[in-house]
């Protein structure tokens, strides 16, 4: 098992999310053995690394089901937008079931060896039931 090249934060992630909701996750990226300099240090904001082709997956924790799986074959359904602030992507909570904790999981693609790459970590969140 390699080090992680990349610290990894889910800068908007909740506990838990409602499951008719839609929620936008931004994914913060820098990589791990990045040192600030004076500059950016004073400027207090670390760089942003955007990451051209990354995807997600979603696994339930108390079983490890695979309730989405990377797309990243032909339809790239899980794979993250990005802009100037970073990478970031929607996701529809009806697709999972409520009264569960689930965990996101990324992979990025890596040109090197011309495959995906899982990163280790993972992001946990809960689905609840709708209440009016």
């Amino acid at each position: 098992v390699t080090e992680p090249t990349y610290y990894m934060n889910i800068t908007n992630l909740k506990d838990k999310y409602r499951s008719n909701e839609t929620a936008r996750f931004n994914l913060y990226v820098r990589k791990k053995n990045w040192s600030p300099t004076i500059y950016t240090v004073a400027n207090a904001n670390p760089e942003n690394l955007t990451i051209h082709s990354a995807s997600y997956r979603v696994y339930r924790l108390l079983d490890g089901f695979e309730a989405v799986s990377y797309g990243t074959g032909s339809n790239l359904s899980t794979v993250l937008s990005h802009d100037i602030s970073g990478n970031y992507f929607d996701f529809n909570m009806s697709l999972l079931e409520p009264g569960y904790a689930y965990g996101f999981k990324f992979a990025f693609y890596d040109y090197g060896v011309s495959s995906w790459v899982e990163q280790p970590y993972v992001f946990k969140f809960r689905v609840a039931e709708y209440e009016y």
